[in-house]
C-alpha cells in the first residue's frame, strides 16, 4: 500500500498565502526569546534560493520593510522552519526542522508580513496602526507571549488583524522561562492545513448478476475540505495506476475534513441512481455524496484503487489502496480501515442490502457506503387475512415486513403492539412469538392467544409453501372483520406513542378467502407478484380455499397429505359424510396414508357412526383429492350433538400436513321451548335514546311521578315515562361534585338515591340522597366502590352493596360490605349516623370451611372479608332478610336484617355441562352451532338477583353471568392450551381433542379452582357463568331449578336472532360469544301479576328479555323471548344493545293502562320499552267496566272536563285522595303534579287520567 499526504489546501502557481506564520513567541523589548514558525501549506516543496522568503517588520505603526531574507535551502510541503533568536534553535534541532538564526528585535506593537519572493503570503498584526503595546483579545496578546496558529486555520492573513484570537490560541504567557514550557510547540508542524484523501472501501461487485456498478470509498482524514472548482480535480484509475487511463471523479461537490464520499465506477448517472435506490433502502444516504468514474472497474481475484490529485500526467498518485481475492466473500466491500471483507454490525456499520442479486438472485451486497447509518427498523402491516364466510381454515393474521435497514430484535428493541381499527392503547396486545425480524425479512402474526392456532396455520399454509425460513408469532388481540377493518402496529407502550403503521383493506364480500396485499393494493390472487397461491385445504361456507401469500414463502416441492378442511360438520339425518384427502403437489409416485378414528371423541363407533381404518392411496401425477365415506347413524331422541377425529397416520413417500379432522354430528332433534304469548303478550313498544354519546344502565321508576330514573355514567338521567310512546328527558343529576361516577340509582315515595365511587376507587364511596328532582343532596359515606343499592320493600332502609374490589396491582384489596342506611325519617333526617356498615369479619377464621364449601376465596394473600366482593342485593317482602350476591366468589351471604348481621355464606355451586339438560356451543370458530355436552363445569356467578316468597319459602332467582378477576398483578383466567394450566390425563384421556379450537381452545378457564389436589393438574374445568337464570332455596342454598341450555336452544331457533347467533353487544358476528359466556343473563325481577309469578330476564350480550311464569319454582314454563336490535350476520350492529336493567311498570301506574317492562341498555345508550299487552289496570278497587261518564282532555293540563255534573274525587295511586268537588263538571287540576291519578264519581265509577 503507497498512502501519499500532504494534498494541499491551495494549489494556485502565486503560492498566495500558501506559507503561514504558525506559531510566534515575544518576549520583553531587550530580551528573548524572539521568532516565528512559518509553515509550507503547499503540496510543493520551497527551495528559498529560487523563491527567497522575506519577513518585513513595521515598528511602532511603520510602514513593513524588509528585516529579514531567507535565500536558501528546501522546505518540503507540510513542514515548517523556525526563524529567531539563538536560544529557539534547541526547540527546532529537537524536532528535526530547519533553523535560522535572526536576532529580531520586534515587539508585541510591531507588525509582521511573510513575503515568497514578492507575493504576499501572511501578515501578522495591523500595518500602519500602532495598538500601543500590543494587539490582544480574549487572552490573546502578541506582547510576552508564545502563540499558535489555530487548528481551524488553514490559509494566510493577506490583510492583517486587530484581534488575534481569531487565528492564534495562547501556549504560555512566560516564554522567557524556556526550561519550562515557554517554547512550547515549536518546530512541530500543525497538522490542520492540509488535505488528506484515503480510499477506505472498496466493492468490486459479485458473482453473477450486480445490484449495482463496482464502487469505492473515499475518506478526508485531514483537517481541510477537498472542493471542486477551487482544488485540483481528483482522478482515478485501478491498480495499474496508469496515468493516460485515469478518469476524473465528478459529482462530487466537495470532500469535508472526516467526511465520506462514494464514487461509483460507471459514465451512466442513472447507474449513481441505482446505487442510491438499493443502499438508499437499507441506510440513510441523505449526508452522503455519491458521485462516478467512468473508469476501470473493479476485479473480483484483487485489484485496487488509485488517487491523483490534479492531471496524473504532472502528478503523482497520492493513494494507492489494494484488495484480496474476494473468493468465499462474495458481494462483500473490502474495508480497508478494518482491513478486512465487510460483515453485518462491523465496526463501520455494515448492512445487508434487502435486495439481491447473484447466480440466483439470492445474495445480498453488504457493505457501510460512506459509513451513512442504518436506517432504523420500519415495520410495516403488508398483507391481511380477516377470515372467510363460515368456519375458518386459520385464525386472522397479518404480515409484517421490515423495509428499514436495522433488525428488529425481540428483548433489545421495543415490544411491538397489535390492535384493529379501534387503535385503542388500553386495548393493544404484544406482538408473541417473533425472535427478530431482519432487513426485508417478512413475518406472520396469527391473531389468537392460543399457541396452538400457529401450528394449525403451519399445517394449512406448509401443505403448499414451503414455511421453514418464515417466523410466525402470535397476538391475543381482536379478529380482522370482513367488512373492512384495519391493523395498527406500535413498537413500544401504546400509552406513550403514536402507532408506526396502519394497514386496511376493504370489504371482503367478494374476495371470500382472499387476503389482502397492501404492497400490491389488492386482493391476492393465485401467481402475483408476491407468489401467492391456494391453500389445497378448504373452509367456509362454500369450501372456499384460502389464498395468499404469507412471508413471501416459496412453494413446497415436497408431497404433503392433509385433509382438505380442518372442520367437517354433518346433520344427524344426513345419512354419510364424504372426507377429502389431497397431495399437495402431484406425486412422482404413488405415496399412501391411514385414515383412522381418534380415540376421545364424544361420538362412539356402532351407535353414532361407522367406520374402520382404510388407507388411501394417491395416483402418479395427480392432485386428485382422495374420499372416504362415513355412514351417519341416526336417531329420534333429543340428545347432544356429538363429535368424532379422524386422524392421518403411516405416510409412505409423503408428509403430513393437516392431520387431525374433528367430525361434529348435529343432532336434528333438539326440544326447543314453545313460545306462549297469550299470557302476557309483550309487544315492542318503541327505543328512547338517553344519551347518544353516553350509555343507560341500571334504571328504577317512580309511580308517582312517572319518571325513570336511568344511570349515565357521571350523571343520573330524569325521563318522562308518562306517555311511554314518547318518553322525554326532564333534567339530570350531576355527581361528579361527590365523586368519579354513579353506580346504581333506586326511587322511593319521593326520595332518589344515589350510589357513587370514589375518584380512588379503593376509598370509601358514597351514597347521594336527593328529592325526586335531584335537589337538596344529603351525602353519606360508605364501604369501597358501591356497587348497587336498594330500597327494602317498606322503604324504611337502603341496603348498599360496596363491592370492594382490589387496585390493578392488588397492593390494595378493600373489604366488602354492605352498607344499611335509616331513611325513614325522610331526607331531612338522613345524616351519616343513620348508616350501619355490615362487614364479614366473623367469617374471617372460617376460610378453610368456606372454601371447602365450594366459595371462592382466591385473591392474593386476602382475606375471606377482603376477598368477598358484594354485587347485588336483594330483600324479602317482610323485610327481615337480605340475600347479598357476591358475584366473583359464586356465593351469597345472608342477612338478618332486624339485626344487622351476616348469619351465613353459601355457595351456588356448579353447573355439570356433561348433562344432557347443560349442553353449550363453545367455540367461535366454526360456521355451525354445535351444542354438545363437555366435561367442564359452569360457575353460576350470578350478577342481578331478586328474591319472592311462594307458600312460606324465600326463593333466590339468579341471572348466572359469570365473571372473572382479571388485574395487572392477577387474571384467573386460562385457556386450555396455556402452558400454566395442565388438565389430569387420568381424568382427561382426550386431552388434544379438548385442544381444538373447534371444540374447548377459546372458551375461558379458571385457575383458581378445579385443582383439588393442588398437583398443578386440572382434574375439573371451571367456566365462568351459566348462561341460564336459576332459583334457589335462598335459605338452605338447595337448587329448585336452571334453565339449562334454554337460552341457547330459544335464540338458536329464533327466526330472526337465530342469524346471529350468540353475537355479542358489539358486533353481529355469528357465534361470537360461544366460547365466552354465551348469552350471559344480566340481570333478573320476579313480577306478581293476578296471582302468578312471573320472571323476566335480560341478556347482555344478544340483548332482549326471556319471560318465564316461575308459579311453580320447581317447573317454570317458558312464555317468550323479545329482542329490538339488528340482526344482519355480519352487518353492522344497531338498535338496543347491551341491557343492563330493567324494571316493571304496573297498569296502573302506566300512560297506556297497560303494564310495561322497561330496558336500559348500556352500550346503545337506549331504552326498550315493552308492553304487556295483556296486563291491564286491574278492577279490584275500582269499578271500571260500568262506567256512566267520560272525562276529557286526557291528558289534561289544566281543567278536566267530565260529561255530566256531579260529585268527583279524586286519588293518587297511592290511594290518596288530592281533590274533592261536588256539583260540577269542570275541576282545575293544574295545582298537581304530574302523574296519572284515578277520578271516582258518586257511584263508585273510577277513570283513569294523565296530568302532564
Amino acid at each position: 500500500m503507497k498512502h501519499f499526504t500532504l494534498l494541499t489546501l491551495l494549489l494556485i502557481s502565486s503560492w498566495a498565502s500558501a506559507q503561514i506564520i504558525s506559531q510566534y513567541v515575544e518576549t520583553d523589548s531587550g530580551t528573548s526569546p524572539k521568532g516565528l514558525e512559518i509553515l509550507n501549506n503547499t503540496s510543493a516543496a520551497l527551495d528559498f534560493s529560487v523563491d527567497n522568503l522575506i519577513i518585513e517588520k513595521g515598528t511602532n505603526g511603520a510602514a513593513p520593510s524588509p528585516d529579514f531574507t531567507i535565500d536558501s535551502g528546501v522546505l518540503q510541503p507540510g513542514e515548517v522552519l523556525v526563524v529567531g533568536t539563538i536560544d529557539m534553535q534547541p526547540a527546532a534541532t529537537s524536532n528535526g526542522v530547519l533553523f535560522y538564526e535572526k536576532s529580531f528585535t520586534f515587539n508585541g506593537d510591531d507588525a509582521l508580513v511573510l513575503k515568497l519572493g514578492t507575493t504576499i503570503t501572511d501578515v501578522f498584526g495591523n500595518p500602519n496602526n500602532d495598538p500601543g503595546s500590543a494587539w490582544e483579545a480574549n487572552g490573546v496578546s502578541t506582547r510576552n507571549s508564545n502563540i499558535a496558529l489555530l487548528s481551524s486555520i488553514a490559509s494566510g492573513e493577506l490583510v492583517g488583524f486587530t484581534d488575534p484570537s481569531t487565528r492564534f490560541e495562547t501556549i504560555n504567557t512566560t516564554p522567557s522561562d524556556i526550561a519550562n514550557g515557554g517554547l512550547d510547540g515549536f518546530g512541530v508542524a500543525p497538522i490542520t492545513a492540509i488535505i488528506d484523501l484515503q480510499v477506505t472501501e472498496l466493492f468490486p461487485g459479485q458473482a453473477g448478476n450486480d445490484l449495482t456498478e463496482d464502487w469505492f470509498e473515499i475518506k478526508n482524514v485531514g483537517s481541510v475540505a477537498w472542493v471542486s472548482g477551487t482544488d485540483p480535480d481528483l482522478y482515478y484509475d485501478d491498480e495499474s495506476a496508469d496515468p493516460s487511463d485515469a478518469v476524473i471523479i465528478q459529482g462530487i461537490t466537495d470532500i469535508q475534513p472526516g467526511e465520506k464520499v462514494v464514487v461509483v465506477l460507471t459514465d451512466n448517472t442513472a447507474d449513481v441512481t441505482t446505487f442510491e435506490t438499493i443502499w438508499g433502502e437499507v441506510v440513510d444516504l441523505t449526508n452522503i455524496e455519491v458521485g462516478f468514474a467512468d473508469g476501470s472497474g473493479l476485479g473480483s481475484g484483487g485489484d485496487g484503487a488509485t488517487l491523483w490529485l490534479g492531471d496524473p500526467a504532472t502528478t503523482s498518485p497520492v493513494e494507492i489502496e489494494n484488495y484480496p481475492d474476494t473468493f468465499g466473500n462474495d458481494a462483500k466491500s473490502y474495508d480497508v480501515e478494518l482491513a478486512a471483507f465487510s460483515t453485518v454490525g462491523n465496526a463501520n456499520g455494515a448492512v445487508e442490502t434487502i435486495a439481491t442479486a447473484g447466480a440466483n438472485n439470492t445474495v445480498p451486497n453488504i457493505a457501510s457506503p460512506g459509513d451513512a447509518p442504518a436506517l432504523p427498523a420500519d415495520i410495516k402491516v403488508s398483507e391481511l387475512f380477516p377470515g372467510q364466510s363460515g368456519s375458518d381454515l386459520t385464525e386472522d393474521w397479518i404480515e409484517i415486513t421490515n423495509t428499514g435497514g436495522t433488525a428488529w430484535v425481540s428483548g433489545v428493541d421495543p415490544d411491538l403492539y397489535y390492535d384493529d381499527e379501534s387503535a385503542d392503547p388500553a386495548d393493544a396486545v404484544i406482538i408473541q412469538g417473533i425472535t427478530d425480524i431482519q432487513p426485508g425479512e417478512k413475518v406472520v402474526v396469527v391473531l389468537t392467544a392460543n399457541a396452538a392456532d400457529v401450528t394449525t396455520f403451519e399445517n394449512v399454509w406448509g401443505a403448499v409453501l414451503d414455511l421453514s425460513n418464515v417466523e410466525i408469532g402470535f397476538a391475543d388481540g381482536a379478529g380482522l372483520g370482513g367488512g373492512g377493518d384495519t391493523a395498527n402496529l406500535w413498537l413500544g407502550d401504546p400509552n406513550l406513542s403514536s402507532p408506526i403503521s396502519s394497514a386496511s383493506y376493504p370489504d371482503t364480500g367478494s374476495n371470500d378467502g382472499q387476503t389482502y396485499d397492501v404492497e400490491l393494493a389488492a386482493f391476492s390472487t393465485v401467481g402475483n407478484a408476491n407468489g401467492a397461491v391456494a391453500t389445497i385445504a378448504t373452509g367456509g361456507n362454500n369450501n372456499v380455499p384460502n389464498i395468499g401469500s404469507p412471508g413471501d414463502a416459496p412453494q413446497t416441492t415436497q408431497v404433503q397429505l392433509a385433509f382438505d378442511e380442518t372442520v367437517v360438520s354433518v346433520d344427524e339425518n344426513a345419512g354419510n359424510v364424504t372426507i377429502n384427502v389431497s397431495p399437495s403437489i402431484a406425486p412422482s409416485n404413488s405415496p399412501s396414508v391411514d385414515v383412522a378414528v381418534m380415540m376421545g371423541g364424544s361420538a362412539t363407533e356402532g351407535n353414532d357412526f361407522t367406520f374402520s381404518t382404510t388407507t388411501l392411496t394417491f395416483p402418479s401425477g395427480s392432485t386428485a383429492a382422495q374420499t372416504v365415506s362415513i355412514p351417519i347413524i341416526d336417531n329420534s331422541t333429543d340428545d347432544p350433538s356429538v363429535f368424532f377425529a379422524l386422524e392421518l397416520s403411516n405416510p409412505v413417500d409423503a408428509t403430513l400436513g393437516n392431520a387431525l379432522l374433528p367430525v361434529f354430528i348435529l343432532d336434528d332433534d333438539n326440544d326447543v321451548p314453545v313460545t306462549d304469548d297469550t299470557v302476557l303478550d309483550m309487544t315492542y313498544l318503541t327505543s328512547y335514546t338517553v344519551d347518544a354519546s353516553g350509555t343507560a344502565e341500571i334504571s328504577k321508576f317512580d309511580p308517582n311521578t312517572q319518571r325513570l330514573y336511568v344511570v349515565n355514567d357521571t350523571k343520573i338521567e330524569i325521563i318522562d315515562l308518562s306517555d311511554p310512546t314518547t318518553p322525554s328527558t326532564i333534567s339530570n343529576i350531576d355527581v361528579t361534585p361527590f365523586g368519579a361516577g354513579a353506580q346504581s340509582v333506586d326511587v322511593n315515595d319521593g326520595l332518589v338515591a344515589i350510589a357513587v365511587s370514589n375518584n380512588v376507587a379503593t376509598d370509601p364511596g358514597s351514597v347521594v340522597f336527593t328529592d325526586i328532582d335531584g335537589n337538596n343532596p344529603v351525602l353519606v359515606t360508605v364501604g369501597a366502590l358501591p356497587d348497587m343499592l336498594t330500597f327494602s320493600p317498606d322503604g324504611n332502609s337502603v341496603l348498599v352493596a360496596n363491592e370492594g374490589e382490589p387496585s390493578d396491582d392488588y397492593t390494595i384489596d378493600p373489604e366488602g360490605s354492605v352498607s344499611v342506611i335509616d331513611v325513614a325519617a325522610g331526607l331531612a333526617g338522613i345524616t351519616q349516623a343513620n348508616v350501619t356498615e355490615i362487614n364479614f369479619n366473623a367469617f374471617d377464621s372460617q376460610q378453610a370451611t368456606l372454601i371447602a364449601n365450594d366459595v371462592r376465596i382466591f385473591g392474593p394473600g386476602a382475606s375471606v372479608s377482603q376477598d368477598l366482593e358484594p354485587e347485588f342485593i336483594t330483600v324479602t317482602e317482610d323485610n327481615q332478610t337480605a340475600y347479598v350476591a357476591c358475584q366473583e366468589n359464586n356465593a351469597y351471604a345472608i342477612i338478618d336484617l332486624t339485626t344487622n348481621t351476616v348469619t351465613d355464606i353459601k355457595s351456588f355451586g356448579l353447573k355439570d355441562h356433561s348433562l344432557p339438560e347443560n349442553t353449550l356451543d363453545t367455540s367461535d370458530e366454526t360456521d355451525f352451532i354445535f351444542d354438545a355436552s363437555w366435561p367442564i363445569k359452569g360457575m353460576y356467578m350470578p350478577d342481578g338477583v331478586t328474591t319472592y316468597n311462594l307458600g312460606g319459602v324465600n326463593y333466590l332467582v339468579t341471572a348466572n353471568e359469570g365473571d372473572a378477576r382479571e388485574y395487572d398483578a392477577f387474571e384467573e383466567e386460562r385457556d386450555i392450551t396455556d402452558s400454566d394450566f395442565n388438565l389430569d390425563p387420568s381424568v382427561f384421556s382426550n386431552i388434544n381433542l379438548l385442544e381444538l379450537e373447534s371444540t374447548l381452545d377459546g372458551i375461558n378457564f379458571t385457575n383458581a379452582s378445579g385443582d383439588a389436589n393442588n398437583d398443578g393438574l386440572f382434574e375439573e374445568l371451571h367456566v365462568f357463568g351459566g348462561r341460564s337464570f336459576s332459583i334457589f332455596n335462598a335459605d338452605t342454598g338447595a337448587l329448585v331449578f336452571d334453565s339449562g341450555n334454554d337460552f341457547a336452544h330459544i335464540t338458536a331457533a329464533d327466526p330472526v336472532y337465530g342469524a346471529i347467533f350468540n353475537a355479542s353487544n358489539s358486533n353481529n358476528s355469528f357465534k361470537n360469544r360461544s366460547d365466552n359466556k354465551g348469552v350471559e343473563p344480566e340481570n333478573v325481577i320476579v313480577q306478581e301479576i293476578d296471582g302468578s309469578y312471573y320472571a323476566f330476564i335480560i341478556l347482555e350480550r344478544i340483548g332482549g328479555v326471556m319471560a318465564y311464569d316461575v308459579t311453580n319454582p320447581s317447573a317454570p314454563t317458558f312464555l317468550e323471548y323479545e329482542n329490538n336490535r339488528d340482526a344482519t350476520p355480519g352487518g353492522q350492529e344497531s338498535g338496543d344493545l347491551g341491557p343492563d336493567g330493567i324494571v316493571y311498570v304496573a297498569p296502573e301506574n302506566s300512560g297506556t293502562g297497560k303494564a310495561l317492562l322497561v330496558l336500559s341498555n348500556e352500550v346503545s345508550a337506549t331504552l326498550s320499552i315493552y308492553e304487556l299487552s295483556n296486563i291491564t289496570l286491574s278492577t279490584q278497587d275500582f269499578n271500571v267496566n260500568d262506567l256512566n261518564f267520560k272525562v276529557y282532555p286526557n291528558p289534561v293540563d289544566s281543567i278536566l272536563k267530565t260529561d255530566q255534573i256531579g260529585d268527583y274525587t279524586i286519588f293518587n295511586l297511592n290511594g290518596k285522595k288530592v281533590i274533592e268537588v261536588t256539583n260540577t263538571s269542570e275541576i282545575n287540576v293544574q295545582n298537581l303534579s304530574r302523574g296519572i291519578y284515578l277520578i271516582k264519581n258518586e257511584n263508585g265509577n273510577a277513570l283513569k287520567f294523565v296530568k302532564r
